[in-house]
């Protein structure tokens, strides 16, 4: 297996490095100090199993590395690293297939958390982003329309896509093979709309994605 890690800074790939070992003891781990030599990489060689990129990398940045990897329907999991907190920068990210967010102001302890949670197969949002995501989506529930809500709850076509199969009944299997993704990214996918809009449930969370406008109830949905 394969895990690219992307940043400026060797000391903290080299410590991500060895956190990613204890979950993938037989992962290589190759390290790039911009993105555009990940690129030419991804063009040479197999794709890795799991990208890790600093959202503040020169030349391209982290949201840039995104749309790369869309173009070219890249379908690798990503993990965005951040230095600093941007909600806006966030949001933007969110709307990308990612796997979560790890800031890098994160204790060992807290990063490994992390990656326990994205190598079972779930994203990861710290608890300060959830919480002012939730506020942004409390001051403006009343005035949701669909397309709006997508971009105050930062969720993207993709996600209302499986919640949208979700509700209709379908598994995550089936999901996966009718949009032509893998069955970790359906999760992924569902575990971030659990967390967007507090469910504990399926159930809950098409529920909430209805009241909010996320999608529409069967008998008026339309794919």
């Amino acid at each position: 297996m394969k895990t690219y890690i992307i940043d400026n800074h060797p000391l903290f790939m080299d410590a991500l490095g060895g956190l990613v070992k204890l979950f993938q003891f037989n992962s290589t781990i190759y390290k790039y100090t911009n993105t555009l030599d990940a690129i030419e990489a991804l063009d040479k060689t197999s794709l890795p199993s799991l990208i890790f990129v600093n959202m503040s990398m020169p030349k391209l940045d982290g949201l840039g590395f995104l749309k790369v990897l869309q173009e070219r329907q890249i379908l690798t999991p990503v993990i965005m690293l951040s230095d600093n907190d941007d909600i806006k920068l966030m949001k933007k990210a969110l709307r990308y297939d990612i796997a979560g967010f790890v800031p890098k102001t994160h204790s060992p302890a807290q990063i490994q958390n992390a990656l326990n949670q994205i190598f079972n197969g779930n994203t990861y949002i710290p608890e300060t982003v959830e919480l002012r995501l939730s506020r942004i989506k409390n001051l403006t529930t009343d005035k949701l329309q669909a397309d709006s809500s997508i971009n105050v709850l930062g969720v993207t076509r993709r996600q209302r896509e499986v919640l949208k199969l979700a509700a209709q009944g379908h598994t995550n299997k089936a999901i996966a093979l009718m949009l032509n993704i893998s069955e970790h990214t359906v999760k992924s996918h569902i575990s971030a709309m659990f967390q967007l809009l507090h469910a504990k449930s399926r159930v809950e969370c098409v529920q909430r994605a209805y009241q909010t406008g996320l999608i529409r109830p069967p008998e008026s949905n339309s794919m």
